[in-house]
């Protein structure tokens, strides 16, 4: 019941947080669709002022040339006339070549100007000039028009115009300072086209949307006997404009998506190491448990014996089965040790006493030490060309790594004589001792796992008896003295361990 009522949370935690992430998810997609909106109306907004500007910059120029070119004197003859009907001057701007033709000369009235054009002032010449062509800018220029006031003064503005004419060369500095004061600093291109749609309808090639997917109105350039009468504004994609705007509420969104994510991850990396913890000390439990209840029940059938049956009455078989009863009783007695230590290693208590440790000595006396099963022997090499052969550590903590690894390799060893073979390297500052036997082998998908606290390979060794805690146990003391472990293993060919010391 318990396990399925957290199955219930387990599942209800997972979609509550995937809930949050989409929502999560969701928002911030929308945020950054609403942004890049805004993008697309501010470059649309940037560009039409651009072209504003750019056209207004060559009116100011074809307006100044205008004025100029009036002042001259070959060319042009600027004089007034008093006008007794509408008690004002009348100035007149003439061919100086043909003055008389009808279709050489313009005049005009001006209302804050009513002063007569002496001989010799070109001062005030300047100043009816400009008016003059400031009429001209903004009647003609300012609606794409060239009236034709003069023979020379209108083909004079016909090759100004065309001189000055639309060119995006000028459009993009223009444009570029535009985007400047808007924040935005997107590469862009222009596209000009000869049709076009300025109602924005126009449909673009694909590879063009790839390179450019944000794409202006369309705007009528004015250009004189040209196919580029249309133009455009092309802009890359605007993801760095949308960070910029949305800044600390986007990075924290997506800060907030990537910990809930990595959370429930977490959780479920807990959960499931959880599960498989909770299998493995079930699996040491049931196993420790038989290890209790077979010296229990052998003593037990030993008593029960002595208590009855006559037994006490033969001396012999009583001294038998009192020796039967202390045997078990000490296995029983080991087995509680065993738990205790197991209790003081998980909880990580336990302290080393390093001291200078003759390596030669205790490895090869452990080895000489060691039984394997009856009928069988142990055959071990044990090499050391390094010269070193102290190293600082705890000796019986030493020990007790070393039983261990020397134990699996008698246990794990195939049916038959056992082959251990002990090699010691010197690298980086560490003395390495490397076991090799030639056992069973470990398939490569357990050996990541043999360290860890009550691991047991799943299958083809459980004929042996084991808890799972000699490896994590050796690797525990061997970091515990500053050194590092590593297993190399191959199925069917045997282990090598090794273990790092410092030096």
């Amino acid at each position: 019941m318990m396990q399925k009522n957290a199955r219930v949370v387990i599942v209800v935690c997972a979609i509550a947080i995937a809930m949050v992430l989409l929502l999560q998810f969701y928002w911030v997609k929308n945020y950054y669709a609403v942004n890049q909106a805004t993008f697309e109306k501010e470059v649309n907004m940037a560009f039409e002022d651009a072209l504003k500007k750019e056209f207004s910059l060559r009116c100011d120029t074809i307006q100044m040339l205008i004025a100029k070119h009036l002042m001259d004197t070959s060319e042009f003859r600027i004089t007034s006339k008093w006008d007794s009907t509408k008690d004002r001057q009348i100035y007149t701007i003439a061919n100086a070549r043909r003055p008389k033709d009808a279709f050489n000369f313009s005049s005009v009235s001006f209302r804050d100007i009513n002063k007569a054009v002496l001989p010799g002032d070109t001062a005030f010449k300047w100043v009816i000039a400009k008016r003059f062509a400031y009429n001209m800018r903004t009647e003609d220029l300012q609606n794409h028009i060239v009236y034709y006031r003069t023979q020379n003064l209108g083909a004079f503005m016909v090759d100004e115009v065309n001189k000055y004419d639309f060119d995006t060369l000028r459009l993009r500095p223009v444009l570029k300072k535009y985007l400047d004061e808007r924040g935005i600093n997107i590469p862009f291109g222009f596209y000009l086209r000869e049709r076009d749609s300025t109602f924005n309808n126009s449909h673009f090639d694909k590879k063009l949307l790839d390179k450019f997917p944000i794409i202006t109105k369309s705007y009528p350039t004015y250009k004189q006997n040209s196919k580029q009468q249309f133009v455009r504004a092309l802009f890359g994609n605007p993801f760095t404009y949308v960070i910029a705007r949305t800044g600390y509420m986007f990075a924290g969104s997506i800060i907030l998506i990537a910990v809930v994510a990595f959370s429930l991850i977490y959780l479920l990396r807990l959960l499931l190491r959880e599960k498989r913890l909770s299998a493995v000390k079930n699996d040491f439990i049931g196993n420790i448990t038989h290890e209790f209840k077979t010296p229990i029940a052998t003593a037990s059938a030993a008593i029960e014996a002595l208590s009855g049956f006559g037994v006490l009455d033969d001396p012999a078989r009583t001294q038998r089965y009192l020796s039967h009863s202390k045997n078990e009783l000490d296995k029983l007695s080991t087995l509680v040790d065993k738990v205790l230590s197991i209790a003081v290693y998980e909880d990580g208590e336990f302290n080393i006493k390093p001291e200078p440790l003759n390596i030669d000595t205790e490895i090869q006396s452990l080895l000489a030490n060691a039984t394997v099963l009856p009928g069988n022997e142990l055959h071990w090499v044990y090499n050391n060309s390094t010269g070193v052969s102290i190293v600082k550590a705890d000796k019986l903590y030493f020990q007790h790594a070393m039983n261990n690894i020397i134990d699996n390799a008698v246990k794990y060893s195939k049916d038959g004589d056992v082959n251990i073979n002990i090699h010691i390297s010197v690298k980086n500052n560490f003395l390495i001792i490397s076991i090799k036997d030639d056992g069973v082998g470990i398939a490569a998908n357990d050996l990541p796992l043999v360290f860890e606290k009550f691991y047991r390979v799943p299958t083809g060794m459980h004929k042996v008896k084991g808890h799972g805690l000699g490896l994590s146990y050796v690797k525990s003391i061997v970091e515990r003295h500053g050194g590092w472990c590593k297993i190399e293993s191959e199925p069917g060919k045997g282990t090598t361990l090794n273990l790092a010391w410092a030096i």
